[in-house]
């Protein structure tokens, strides 16, 4: 039965792509984070969808002519430039097993393609809410389903991905508080009670999902990413009283088993076998970033055997913090964390650039928000601050995963792309006044009103 879903929606897919290509690009999102192949069991697992959707989506962009249109920016140019970047440092590694990185670097090649494929097609807001829709659609319906077993099991069922790239339920975590701020601003457009009411419960459990992942990084980036919506809210007050009235219950609710976790939080790096093996890991990185700084070990440096047991005897006394010396016998780590992922993989110029193109959305962000405001466009301001949020998300949970080259991540840099360089356009559309059509989903309710949260 899922392998005939998975066909009708293929077949669906190529269609309606075929006809209007940011439902190409919308689709191509939505099985980069939902992998659907891998819920299937039959014949439909031999399936490459995305390839199919990719050049269905180039044919018809190419033949829709509005490949004349297309437009560029600051920011356009960082992604592309760390795209480049990454390619010198493949081409300089010297990995035990070169073809393994550079099969990496062609992945991560396909991730900069739909970044650029949402810079080259998305130009409406019909086109960045439906984007909006197939992520929030992809990532938290799976953390609400996963939210429901949380809960009727008692606290029992420990939540994890389940494929793709947010496997792991560290990974999870981090693409689920990225997501909430996009449930968030859903809520803030949509006119249907039903459909908006839904959305209400899809915010919460996603972060009874975080809860249950039992993810120390995740919970401490929902707190954090709590404490963000709380500064840009009009109801502090409130929303302060709320807190405190339910966090301490909510704490006594949670299972044993997960308070027991996060209390460890404060002494994981003298108790933490786990905290251990991420320190590990970052001054490996840090270690192969030294001897090579510009280009580092190539994608994946941390994790090759040669690199890793050359440089794990002098980790001990290395850094500020002291660590036992790591065993012969261990295996390489992953580098659990998303600054030295970069900086292992492609050195002190690579991370600078990384860094860059992060700072630069967030700043470029920042002046949509004040232009949104200024031009009184309700959705886009709303829409902005969302981002910036999920951008917070990503940078605080981030420095527990190696998750540097997500394809989330590179799916919303390529909306605040859109939203820049047709920024004059959007306000315009969207200006007190005028007229909004195509957009039914998502009108904007009441301009003067500001989003939950988000203002």
């Amino acid at each position: 039965m899922r392998d005939l879903l998975i066909v009708g929606f293929l077949l669906v897919a190529i269609f309606y792509a075929f006809k209007r290509p940011y439902l190409g690009v919308t689709a191509w999102v939505w099985i980069a984070l939902a992998a659907p192949t891998e819920w299937a069991f039959g014949f439909s697992q031999s399936f490459r969808p995305n390839l199919t959707i990719v050049l269905v989506t180039a044919i018809a962009y190419l033949f829709s002519g509005e490949a004349r249109g297309a437009r560029f920016n600051g920011l356009f140019g960082i992604v592309v430039a760390f795209c480049g970047w990454t390619f010198l440092s493949t081409a300089a590694n010297d990995s035990f097993d070169s073809a393994w990185v550079w099969d990496y670097w062609v992945r991560f090649v396909k991730v900069v393609l739909l970044f650029i494929f949402v810079v080259l097609i998305l130009r409406k807001r019909i086109h960045i809410d439906t984007l909006v829709w197939a992520i929030v659609l992809s990532v938290s319906s799976y953390a609400a389903m996963e939210g429901v077993k949380f809960i009727l099991s008692g606290g029992g069922h420990r939540i994890a991905g389940r494929a793709g790239i947010i496997e792991d339920r560290n990974d999870l975590a981090v693409a689920i508080n990225m997501c909430l701020p996009l449930v968030v601003y859903l809520t803030s457009v949509t006119k249907n009670r039903i459909v908006r009411n839904g959305l209400w419960v899809l915010l919460v459990l996603g972060i009874v999902g975080v809860v249950g992942t039992y993810s120390r990084g995740g919970f401490i980036g929902l707190a954090i990413l709590g404490f963000a919506v709380w500064l840009t809210s009009r109801y502090k007050l409130a929303l302060a009283l709320a807190a405190v009235v339910a966090l301490p219950i909510a704490y006594q609710l949670a299972p044993e088993d997960w308070r027991n976790r996060q209390s460890t939080i404060s002494t994981a790096a003298e108790e933490d076998s786990s905290f251990i093996g991420r320190l590990w890991a970052w001054k490996v990185s840090s270690l192969i970033a030294a001897d090579d700084p510009l280009t580092g070990g190539g994608f994946g440096a941390v994790t090759d055997p040669v690199l890793w047991n050359r440089y794990a005897p002098a980790t001990p006394d290395f850094g500020p913090i002291a660590t036992p010396p790591i065993p012969p016998w261990l295996a390489p780590k992953a580098a659990h964390n998303i600054y030295f992922q970069v900086l292992g993989d492609h050195g002190w110029v690579g991370l600078a650039i990384f860094l860059s193109m992060l700072w630069t959305c967030f700043i470029t962000n920042l002046r949509n928000i004040r232009r949104a405001r200024e031009a009184g466009v309700g959705w886009y301001q709303h829409l902005a601050r969302a981002i910036n949020l999920s951008l917070v998300g990503y940078g605080i949970t981030g420095a527990n995963v190696s998750l540097a080259y997500f394809d989330l991540l590179y799916a919303i840099i390529g909306l605040v792309t859109v939203m820049t360089v047709w920024r004059d356009e959007l306000l315009h559309a969207g200006a007190p006044g005028q007229r909004h059509r195509g957009n039914d989903v998502s009108q904007v309710r009441g301009q003067r009103r500001p989003a939950h949260g988000l203002t």
